[in-house]
């Protein structure tokens, strides 16, 4: 007799919705924790670079073996905020990614978080290079935009967030016994 998989009727599917992303607007010292609002899709992805390391004894077979590895956070929304007073104030954590988007070198990194909000034990943070895309629109439709946010480094793996105004709690370390 083949093995065969048991149905998968008593799992539960995770929603790709359940993520939340946050934005420092601070300084190391201070920071400011801001939610970047309006997202249509996020999605944290893990890409290895992969190299070729077959050699003669493998017949003709290709081996391939993982030599680095780039955590990315990649999103796309439409563009929120508040309109007060007759001016348009975008939200602030959409505003910081747009912003850093739009310049070089150094100015161009942010740190920032993610975390499954659906109880799921998966949150990363580290600094990320920024890249922002407005998207053209015509005469009926929403602006709206994407990213692409590239770690710097190694990112540090962190619990879900409980107080959003917090510091990251590394996994393995205890609430309150210091953050990333």
């Amino acid at each position: 007799m083949v093995a065969k998989a048991p149905s998968s009727f008593d799992l539960n599917s995770t929603l790709a919705r359940d993520w939340a992303l946050q934005v420092n607007t601070g300084t190391e010292d201070s920071p400011e924790w801001v939610f970047v609002r309006g997202l249509s899709q996020f999605a944290p992805q893990s890409t290895p670079t992969m190299q070729d390391d077959s050699d003669i004894d493998n017949e003709g077979y290709k081996s391939q073996i993982a030599t680095a590895i780039e955590l990315t956070f990649q999103g796309e929304g439409k563009r929120k905020g508040k309109k007060e007073e007759g001016k348009f104030a975008q939200d602030p954590g959409q505003a910081a990614l747009r912003e850093k988007g739009r310049k070089m070198g150094l100015d161009n990194v942010i740190p920032a978080r993610c975390w499954r909000t659906d109880g799921v034990q998966e949150a990363y943070e580290s600094h990320f290079s920024v890249q922002w895309e407005d998207q053209a629109g015509g005469n009926e439709d929403l602006d709206s935009f994407t990213f692409t946010m590239m770690s710097r480094g190694k990112p540090v793996e962190i619990n879900p967030v409980t107080d959003p105004e917090g510091a990251s709690v590394p996994v393995g370390e205890e609430a309150g016994g210091g953050g990333a």
